[in-house]
């Protein structure tokens, strides 16, 4: 029927319950992890922070804990030295993905200075891959043109 929301704030002097329109309110919202449901409890679907302080603190530890996980990712590749590109190229992704969700969903929330540093830290991130997969590229092609030399030279003694 109606959709409204309410919160109800308790202060020392003043019992009243208050109405605040959460469609109009700016804030980070984002979802409990694991999804908990308790039976003598509050189960929360949802969780709106309005504090700006505090959602400088959520939104960066949330990116730190991403690039954390990128370049956890990047490490465990570079030491399995495989010559497939396709764990780079999903990283890659991850890395365009991450910097998406700041351009449009952090942005308005951190400093700055923050938004910059963050994004030239995807920059590097982005250029390494690149530069990676260019690499293993030109290996590939060479080990192909080796390969074909090398088939040339065997069909060329086989009919002498």
């Amino acid at each position: 029927m109606f959709n409204n929301k309410y919160l109800i704030v308790k202060k020392k002097n003043d019992k009243a319950i208050t109405y605040f329109e959460y469609d109009k309110m700016e804030g980070l919202s984002f979802q409990p992890k694991n999804n908990v449901k308790m039976l003598d409890g509050i189960n929360v679907n949802k969780v709106v922070v309005i504090n700006p302080s505090l959602i400088n603190k959520i939104s960066n530890k949330k990116l730190d804990l991403r690039f954390r996980k990128i370049i956890k990712l990047l490490s465990t590749i570079y030491e399995t030295d495989e010559d497939s590109d396709e764990g780079l190229n999903e990283v890659l992704n991850e890395v365009n993905r991450l910097k998406k969700e700041l351009i449009n969903k952090y942005k308005k929330y951190i400093l700055e200075e923050e938004y910059e540093m963050y994004m030239k830290k995807i920059m590097i991130i982005n250029e390494e891959i690149k530069n990676r997969l260019y690499y293993l590229q030109l290996n590939y092609r060479k080990m192909k043109e080796n390969n074909m030399v090398y088939e040339e030279k065997l069909e060329n003694h086989k009919s002498r």
